[in-house]
């Protein structure tokens, strides 16, 4: 008798790519933003313009990610790892950075 992990399964999920770019892009937001912050402490807080231009961007590529993916996990017959690690991830930046703005403000 086999076991069962000798079995194969055949599906047609895959991974959705908007998934894996909101990964990717969130991943990339929190290590730019963790080097700007880094940046911004060394300075004592007078890093310049151009870094807080840069968190700006930051914010709209977490934006963006978060809503790639969300249409990935729209998509059906789906693996559903991808998209949710992006919302999760893209979500959890987005409070960080809103509450850096807030208390900043």
């Amino acid at each position: 008798m086999r076991k069962k992990k000798d079995e194969f399964k055949f599906s047609d999920k895959y991974h959705p790519v908007q998934g894996i770019v909101g990964v990717v892009l969130a991943l990339l937001v929190l290590i730019t933003s963790c080097v700007l912050f880094y940046i911004s402490s060394t300075s004592s807080g007078n890093a310049g313009v151009w870094i807080g231009l840069i968190g700006v961007l930051l914010l709209i590529i977490n934006i963006i990610g978060f809503v790639l993916s969300v249409r990935g996990f729209r998509k059906q017959d789906i693996y559903y790892h991808f998209p949710i690690a992006g919302i999760l991830l893209n979500g959890f930046l987005f409070v960080v950075f809103l509450l850096l703005y807030i208390v900043g403000i």
